[in-house]
């Protein structure tokens, strides 16, 4: 099963993608769940998602929301099937959906009271990480590039605000970042604060 346990209520699903993989994130509060991104396709929300839900104890009930960092299709492509299964479960993206129950998703919203939303673009205008305020980790999808991964190279639409996002994130808090895909050279994971830092300086190491 492709799941990682990151830490106390935050896991990540690592999706079979071309020859990479992709991330569903998942993060509970008491009893509920959010789910942040959706695989690529039908075939990866019912062969990998549900199933690693399962493994998890993430039932139908519990679901409180159905997130996105961006609209890439890797990302995003599973939503509607996804919502299929978990019809009662908000949807929110920083762009417009057009499925029943979306809502836009501003920054500094907080999906859940452990989860706050953090705007980076830069990689696309619209990208957005969460950050998991019980355990300063930042779940940041494909926001932070680092020097990008196989065949994706420098892969930012707007370079000022791609370095503005990282600085933003140099003034916060995070004792955690974790990304949507291992990109080089430092992979999908910091971990600890000396970790966190070089992370992010390597990131604004890009060009």
């Amino acid at each position: 099963m492709h799941v990682d346990h990151i830490c106390t209520d935050v896991y990540r699903i690592r999706v079979p993608f071309e020859d990479i993989y992709t991330s569903v994130y998942v993060v509970r509060n008491n009893d509920r769940a959010l789910l942040i991104d959706s695989g690529a396709d039908e075939t990866d929300v019912d062969t990998v998602i549900l199933p690693a839900l399962r493994s998890i104890g993430i039932e139908c009930c519990t679901v409180h929301a159905l997130l996105l960092t961006h609209a890439h299709s890797d990302h995003a492509g599973g939503l509607s099937r996804l919502s299929s299964h978990f019809p009662q479960a908000a949807i929110r993206a920083s762009y417009p959906i057009a499925l029943p129950g979306f809502r836009l998703l501003e920054d500094n919203a907080f999906p859940l009271p452990s989860v706050q939303t953090v705007y980076l673009p830069g990689h696309v205008d619209h990208a957005v990480g969460f950050l998991h305020l019980p355990t300063g980790t930042l779940l940041s999808g494909d926001c932070l590039q680092l020097k990008g991964i196989g065949k994706y190279r420098k892969n930012i639409a707007d370079r000022d605000a791609y370095e503005r996002s990282v600085r933003k994130l140099q003034t916060m808090k995070l004792h955690r970042i974790v990304a949507a895909h291992e990109f080089d050279p430092l992979g999908s994971m910091a971990e600890g604060d000396d970790a966190v830092l070089q992370y992010l300086t390597a990131c604004m190491n890009y060009w």
